[in-house]
């Protein structure tokens, strides 16, 4: 979907963007609008047309992004760690003792740990007398899952959570069904068909007992590449991967810092409270991510030109509705504008958000539709039909070429020896 972005951020600093009405877009928003019995006072929608000049309606209101602030965790992401970036699990044997090095992986949960199981009884190891583990280890189950809050993840519940996926005789009915699904959906030979082990004892430590031990046995568990943790994540809007991606960066302080730094933004105009858009209580106050239509266009703008410097396209980590499922398996859009789009949505209580970038016949378009109502399902039937009259209005969808791929938390490699050269870095229901 390569084209030259026209309302492209400088190196440090946001361009002012010339704005203008449309007649036609307009119309469509206010009666859309009427139609639904929202206020049009609290809503913004902003595309930019062929000629790269925004238009729109309240382009400079404070809005509430919900989920589509994964959008910008996202850039903030591919930004400091790049498309390529990946989580590297370091397992240190030392005779009949393990002690597992984390990588902050937001993606740690059932099906990369019963994986890195089956891989150490491919290996011949079935019993450990002692499995220690670090900080960097963070273990949710049911992280692929929907989750509405961010798991509270520490020594106790990850030390609880090793000592059961380590203890196979133990496994309950469940577990052991879950584990029967991932070896029926992984390629042959990926998992063992009937994996056993055991371990005596597991606890959390702040050192690595064998980090000068050159007899002992190094392997590493490689993620996926990290654009395609990015991509799962807007597929499926998984707020736990999107919040631990943002804390791992640094949280709040630093991507004040990156806005700021890198595009001469500051907490008037755009402010994030999560990585995920979940809200965050501040002193017994809620607290919600929030921008402008406008700022929006400019930093979708600037992700898709860091993922192009990167060697990939932008639907390569948003989601393409049409043939992405997730948070747009329930929306309907015309058949031709499959693979012409990609967008992320977001929902709260009170917020209904699309934003995203059209292919077009006239050009490459970005573009935002904000709305602050309780009424989720006219927003957004607002938001669906705002995308056709976009669309049109910018002469039609130009396909591009896209496939869908599966997705998996293991990378395509099995545990392998690790070089020993390099080395690695370190609340609401209907959020999507």
């Amino acid at each position: 979907m390569k084209k030259t972005n026209t309302i492209l951020i400088s190196a440090l600093t946001l361009m002012s963007l010339t704005v203008v009405a449309n007649e036609k877009t307009d119309k469509n928003w206010i009666q859309q609008l009427d139609n639904q019995g929202i206020a049009a006072k609290d809503q913004a929608y902003c595309y930019t047309n062929e000629n790269g000049i925004v238009e729109g309606s309240n382009l400079d209101m404070k809005i509430r992004l919900a989920s589509v602030s994964k959008l910008l965790t996202s850039l903030w992401a591919l930004d400091k760690l790049g498309v390529d970036y990946k989580y590297d699990m370091k397992l240190f044997i030392k005779g009949n003792n393990l002690h597992i090095q984390g990588s902050y992986d937001p993606f740690l949960g059932n099906e990369k740990m019963f994986f890195l199981v089956s891989q150490l009884n491919q290996l011949g190891y079935t019993k450990f007398d002692t499995i220690t583990f670090d900080k960097n280890l963070l273990i949710e189950p049911d992280v692929q899952y929907e989750l509405d809050q961010y798991p509270n993840m520490g020594p106790i519940s990850n030390g609880r959570n090793v000592k059961n996926y380590f203890n196979t005789q133990s496994w309950s009915a469940d577990t052991k069904a879950e584990y029967a699904n991932y070896y029926a959906m992984a390629k042959a030979g990926r998992f063992v068909k009937d994996v056993k082990f055991e371990v005596t004892e597991v606890k959390y430590v702040e050192e690595n007992p064998f980090k000068d031990d050159e007899t002992a046995k190094v392997l590493t568990l490689s993620s996926p590449p990290l654009y395609k943790y990015l991509k799962e994540m807007n597929i499926k809007s998984n707020n736990t991967v999107a919040e631990t991606v943002f804390r791992q960066l640094g949280g709040i302080p630093n991507f004040k810092v990156y806005l700021n730094e890198r595009f001469n933004l500051n907490s008037d105009q755009i402010q994030f409270y999560t990585g995920s858009g979940l809200p965050s209580v501040v002193n017994g106050v809620r607290r919600d991510n929030y921008a402008t239509c406008s700022i929006m266009l400019n930093l979708i703008s600037e992700l898709k030109s860091v993922i192009e410097k990167q060697g990939k396209e932008i639907e390569d980590i948003v989601a393409v509705p049409g043939s992405d499922g997730g948070t747009f398996r329930n929306r309907i859009f015309p058949t031709d504008y499959k693979n012409s789009f990609v967008a992320k949505t977001g929902t709260l209580m009170h917020t209904s958000t699309l934003a995203g970038a059209m292919n077009t016949q006239k050009g490459f378009s970005f573009f935002g539709v904000f709305n602050q109502s309780t009424d989720i399902g006219g927003s957004k039937t607002v938001q669906n039909s705002m995308v056709k009259s976009i669309m049109t209005e910018m002469g039609g969808p130009k396909v591009f070429d896209y496939k869908v791929e599966g997705f998996h938390t293991y990378n395509g490699d099995t545990l392998k020896a690790f070089d020993l050269s390099s080395d690695f870095s370190t609340i609401e229901e209907g959020l999507n």
